[in-house]
């Protein structure tokens, strides 16, 4: 798909609004001049700000097409199933992480994503291992975060 500023700034818009909507009313459990609304609504503020920048732009385009339309890129079924991937191992991911723990479901998405990607399986596979052990190193050793282990949970350090 391929949007036109003016079309892709009032979208944006509307998310900037709907964000500040739901940020409004958070609750201030101990009552700080700046609770934790604050935060997403100033990044509200500034997403609306970008939004009307592109919104404003696109207006003024003068070769800016139809507000909808169809990408070069889109026209080739390959690209539109690289596309398509990258939500599905969202979804595969939030399925599988906590009974394969992430180590091994990170790996299977990115092998897939690699070799669908063009590179070797060989490779894929590699570089999918060490990108999850980087990955998981990171989150789990250097900033505390637990991630689910699945049936590696003997092998934990």
């Amino acid at each position: 798909m391929k949007f036109n500023d003016l079309f892709a700034g009032l979208v944006v818009l509307a998310l900037a609004g709907l964000v500040a909507f739901a940020s409004w009313n958070l609750p201030n459990p101990s009552e700080q001049p700046l609770g934790p609304s604050a935060f997403p609504l100033i990044l509200a503020g500034l997403l609306a700000l970008c939004a009307a920048i592109l919104a404003v732009n696109g207006a003024r385009a003068t070769d800016a097409g139809p507000l909808v339309g169809r990408a070069d890129w889109a026209r080739s079924g390959t690209a539109v199933l690289r596309l398509l991937l990258v939500p599905a191992a969202v979804v595969f991911y939030m399925l599988c992480a906590e009974p394969l723990g992430f180590l091994i479901t990170a790996a299977a998405i990115l092998v897939v994503l690699f070799v669908v990607g063009g590179t070797k399986p060989l490779h894929a596979v590699g570089l999918a291992l060490a990108t999850a052990l980087v990955i998981h190193s990171i989150f789990y050793l250097g900033l505390g975060v637990q991630l689910p282990w699945g049936p590696l949970e003997p092998f934990r350090w």
